[in-house]
């Protein structure tokens, strides 16, 4: 079944979206999508937790009226929550929300393309994944936006990828790495593979789309792949949507 559905994009309501909601939903209707999750930035270096929570409540709010007029599209509130390793207090109180779905990732970069800042980014990561409380891992591998991670030892990502299999958090797949960087995806194809070796399946597929031309951007190329379990999150419960159930 075609994945048509996009799980991760900001709106204006993140510091760096450019879109108005009721815009992005107008162009998920143009493309036939079924499922959108906005996924707001909850980002410590940009905005404090009560801001954050204030905007919560009117970009929730909106999604509710414009769920209203738009029945045959499921509109999902998510958030994507930078580093939550960091921000237990925090994490903590977002799991408390009326909230669909929480995406963890590390934009934490390295400075500098050398192996030991590239394998603090990975630990960062491990960390966030043994920590939980997410419901996806975003774009795992995003330092490849800037440096090469080849020199990384596979054993780190093992264990990442099989934590997330044991924790029950799903990997997503952000299409951005191929209009950003020409990239395959992030992750990688080859970490895509070895998650698959692992026994990994559960995935959601995200543009982390910040201007209008940039929702569902590659997704369709990304589909191809019949290999996974792909899926949205609708109240932090994993809907599949490659055989329709809830799980």
């Amino acid at each position: 079944m075609k994945y048509l559905a996009d799980t991760h994009m900001h709106s204006i309501y993140s510091y760096d979206g450019q879109m108005k909601i009721e815009e992005m939903v107008k162009r998920g209707q143009e493309l036939g999508l079924k499922y959108m999750a906005f996924t707001e930035h909850l980002e410590f270096s940009q905005i404090s937790y009560k801001q954050f929570l204030n905007r919560y409540k009117i970009y929730s709010e909106e999604i509710d009226q414009l769920q209203e007029k738009n029945p045959n599209i499921k509109l999902l509130k998510g958030l994507e929550f930078s580093n939550p390793e960091i921000y237990l207090n925090e994490l903590e109180q977002v799991n408390q929300l009326e909230i669909d779905y929480i995406i963890g990732s590390n934009h934490l970069m390295p400075k500098k393309n050398n192996k030991e800042e590239i394998l603090l980014y990975y630990k960062r990561i491990l960390q966030m994944v043994k920590n939980g409380g997410i419901d996806s891992l975003g774009h795992m591998d995003y330092v490849r936006r800037k440096f090469d991670d080849s020199m990384i030892p596979n054993d780190i990502i093992c264990e990442i990828l099989d934590t997330l299999i044991k924790k029950d958090i799903a990997l997503e797949i952000n299409s951005s790495a191929v209009r950003r960087k020409e990239l395959d995806s992030f992750p990688s194809t080859k970490k895509l593979e070895l998650y698959q070796r692992l026994g990994g399946s559960k995935v959601t597929i995200g543009s982390d789309a910040h201007r209008i031309n940039e929702i569902y951007d590659a997704i369709d190329m990304i589909d191809q792949n019949d290999n996974f379990n792909k899926g949205v999150y609708i109240k932090r419960g994993f809907v599949s949507l490659t055989n329709n159930k809830k799980i």
